[in-house]
């Protein structure tokens, strides 16, 4: 069963909710420090937003929601629809020069700064809008043929009357009257929105997870920092490590801000004077590197590692317009097609989807497999020389094909950190702690060395020199009912077979992907989210000054953080960056000694 499945299909019955009851009442071990190594803080300006709805979600909300199937029996309504709300979203979301000015604005004026009230009704809009374009024909009618039309715009009043039945339950039922389709095309949306938007049911905790993608993103900073909650009047996080995601190409989607206006604008955030720290991966794709180095990119486009060498490296103070520098490491998505290493192995047909990769005259031509993996190589051989740390997604959920989403295995690492070239590669094996391999199965304990996360195990028992990690994020098990029964008895299996976790696992939210998630502690909450996740590995048989290592020592490790990486690679670290960076900008470093 893989992972999706199991949270949205037999969560509730695999479940236990005595966890839940035992961990309202069970003391957590003490957390004082907490670095959040897997995290997310995008808006909708970031992402192919229309390119992922199509070719991932979409094609498997089709198999069991009936209103989205309705519309993939006619492509181009569904196609009209997705196309006008992501764009709808997308001209809600501040980009690089609206973000970087409003930080401007109120560093210089803390007045000026946004309050919660202020964002609140600006998500009232957002939604409004919306609702609107949702209740308007004109929006999205333009391009489709008279058979489209009349798909979309059933589909569109089901959807219509399933929104209002949010307000209204036995409104349309058994069956839509007249009278009730006039009520419906006469709706008062601002009434609807505010109804709507402080719900606590399924729809208004996707609709407010949703408007989080319309925010800035320093919002979106300030909120995680809240959630993770205070200790002894202090701010429990220290650091968040947010991420970046480059895969555009692979979605045939390039309608999104830059990777480097995207490295810019969390480099603004990260010389802030004050708020919480934030030193982020930059996302990187082997296939936008292939295709640039065989010319095919726009005019405009730059070299992807002179990009992101850019965004982790660090010039003298005044040294260019653009400040360099402030992000820590690299993030790559190999669900979108890609192995970590091998690729030359697989025939240019296994890149069938999209079909552009093994063309001649656009995409790579001959060989595809052979290009990815030079592409990864330089990228290796670069992180490895310079100390700098590397995220993947290692999940088998999220990409285009299943054949692709199998390519995000981490048995393609192993290889990876054997190549003598990569001898100093720091690798973060993302989403550990699902065991899709053997939750859901008769007998799991049987299938457990199935598991991706018995093979991370045993990467990194073959890794005594401490490159090989594992973050523990978006564990959204642990939250409506508590982990089952079977990923609890996988996860203390895990601790005895490899008692090196302890030293290499690290603690992440996945947020703000896992903010739709039913359970997922809101701001004040008496239980904060790290808390459920120190209470599953205690229960998992790790001891509380392991729990420590898990929540904040072992990604100091990871990120090259410590002063002994100080001394050991100077500038030529990330702590050695980071110094200089502050350096450059002029803010202070005393919050880095929580390091030494």
């Amino acid at each position: 069963m893989r992972r999706r499945d199991f949270v949205t299909g037999g969560a509730a019955v695999a479940t236990q909710a005595a966890f839940a009851r035992r961990a309202a009442a069970q003391k957590a071990p003490r957390i004082d420090r907490i670095i959040d190594a897997h995290c997310h803080l995008f808006n909708a300006d970031d992402l192919p937003i229309e390119g992922f709805v199509k070719k991932i979600i979409l094609p498997r909300a089709a198999e069991s929601d009936q209103l989205v199937a309705r519309f993939a029996e006619y492509p181009g309504a569904l196609q009209a629809l997705v196309h006008a709300i992501a764009k709808q979203v997308k001209s809600t979301a501040p980009g690089r020069k609206a973000e970087a000015d409003k930080i401007d604005e109120f560093e210089r004026d803390p007045r000026r700064k946004p309050t919660r009230a202020w964002r609140e009704q600006e998500d009232l809009k957002n939604l409004e809008s919306t609702f609107r374009l949702i209740w308007s024909d004109s929006a999205l009618f333009e391009g489709l043929s008279l058979r489209e039309r009349t798909a979309l715009k059933v589909a569109l009043e089901h959807l219509q009357v399933f929104l209002y039945q949010q307000q209204y339950s036995q409104f349309g039922k058994p069956y839509l009257t007249d009278d009730e389709r006039e009520e419906l095309r006469n709706a008062r949306l601002d009434f609807l929105a505010a109804e709507l938007y402080p719900r606590d049911d399924l729809v208004g905790r996707y609709i407010r997870w949703s408007l989080l993608f319309t925010r800035f993103r320093f919002e979106l900073a300030e909120e995680l920092h809240q959630l993770h909650g205070q200790s002894a009047q202090k701010p429990r996080i220290v650091l968040m490590t947010p991420a970046t995601v480059d895969f555009s190409k692979w979605l045939e989607d390039e309608k999104h801000s830059s990777i480097e206006d995207q490295a810019e604008v969390m480099g603004r955030i990260a010389r802030r004077k004050d708020g919480p720290r934030v030193h982020g991966f930059v996302g990187y794709d082997p296939l936008r590197q292939a295709l640039y180095d065989r010319g095919r990119h726009r005019p405009d486009e730059k070299d992807p590692m002179a990009v992101l060498r850019g965004a982790i490296e660090v010039s003298a103070a005044g040294a260019a317009p653009r400040t360099t520098g402030g992000s820590l490491g690299v993030k790559l998505y190999p669900p979108m097609g890609f192995r970590a290493m091998g690729n030359a192995e697989l025939a240019d047909e296994r890149f069938g989807d999209p079909g552009y990769l093994a063309s001649p005259d656009r995409g790579l031509g001959p060989r595809v497999g052979q290009k990815l993996d030079a592409a990864l190589s330089r990228l290796y051989g670069w992180c490895s020389d310079n100390n700098v740390p590397v995220m993947a997604h290692t999940n088998d959920s999220y990409g285009p094909t299943r054949d692709y989403e199998l390519r995000a295995h981490p048995r393609f690492w192993a290889a990876v950190l054997k190549a003598p070239a990569h001898s100093r590669l720091r690798i973060n094996m993302a989403h550990f702690g699902h065991f899709n391999g053997a939750v859901g199965k008769e007998n799991p304990g049987r299938h457990i060395a199935e598991c991706w996360e018995w093979v991370v195990g045993e990467i990194i028992t073959a890794s005594p020199d401490g490159h090989a990690y594992a973050d523990i994020s978006s564990l959204s098990e642990l939250l409506k009912f508590g982990p089952s029964r079977q990923v609890l008895a996988c996860m203390k299996a895990f601790r005895e077979k490899f008692p090196a976790s302890a030293e290499r696992l690290m603690y992440g939210t996945d947020w703000s992907m896992i903010g739709k998630d039913e359970g997922f502690p809101k701001l004040l909450s008496p239980k904060s989210y790290p808390d459920f996740v120190a209470l599953f590995l205690q229960a998992a048989g790790y001891r509380d000054s392991e729990i420590e290592n898990i929540m904040f020592r072992n990604a100091t490790r990871f990120l090259g953080l410590s002063r002994s990486e100080l001394d050991r690679h100077g500038d030529n670290s990330s702590r050695g960056r980071l110094e200089k960076f502050y350096a450059a900008n002029r803010v202070d470093t005393a919050w880095m000694k929580a390091f030494d």
